[in-house]
């Protein structure tokens, strides 16, 4: 079910190639406010955190109900990454963020447990970061491009480079979070690097 939630926020970067930023934006941050007043009150009141258990539990992880320090959630972190590429980069490099971490860490996490058998660090398996690097590879082909030449395809390939680079280090920020940005900036830098007239 995780996953599936994963999968379905593909639904952002894809309806941001057709809805205005500014209505994206106004959305997310609904979403995001409301939730974050969830968790709050998920650590603050009982009942709000038994309600929260009895219909979350199976889709969590164990420091996401864990009420000894402050911690969001997943899914809030998902919603938080997304506001921020939206916010900052152009349009095209953020729905390639957005949908790296939307197909490539739900489908590396979910062939990485089935088949993952050999791990070389905690929860990171060498299936797992295969898989992340060849989904990532698929949609380096099928987003869209501002001018399909070979220097946006081997901008988009360093990027899914530093993009499972990072997933495999399991960085100590929440990877819903690392994942889309750290792809977003490095295709943005050498955006900047190879086309210096681009204007976005």
């Amino acid at each position: 079910m995780r996953k599936m939630i994963h999968y379905a926020s593909s639904a952002i970067p894809i309806g941001y190639l057709f809805i205005e930023k500014n209505i994206v934006l106004l959305i997310l941050g609904g979403i995001l406010l409301l939730m974050l007043v969830v968790e709050f009150f998920k650590y603050k009141s009982n009942f709000v955190y038994d309600l929260y258990l009895t219909n979350f539990r199976h889709m969590l992880r164990e420091h996401e109900y864990d009420r000894t320090r402050f911690r969001i959630n997943g899914a809030s972190w998902v919603i938080f990454a997304a506001i921020l590429c939206i916010l900052i980069f152009p349009k095209l490099i953020a729905v390639t963020g957005l949908l790296m971490l939307a197909f490539a860490d739900s489908t590396s996490a979910l062939l990485g447990r089935l088949f993952g058998k050999k791990q070389y660090a905690p929860n990171r398996s060498y299936v797992g970061t295969v898989t992340f690097f060849a989904v990532g590879i698929i949609i380096m082909f099928l987003t869209p491009k501002y001018f399909y030449t070979a220097k946006e395809y081997i901008i988009t390939l360093i990027a899914v480079i530093a993009t499972t680079a990072a997933d495999a280090s399991s960085l100590p920020v929440d990877d819903n979070f690392t994942i889309p940005v750290v792809c977003c900036t490095v295709m943005y830098v050498l955006y900047l690097l190879l086309y210096p007239g681009i204007g976005f």
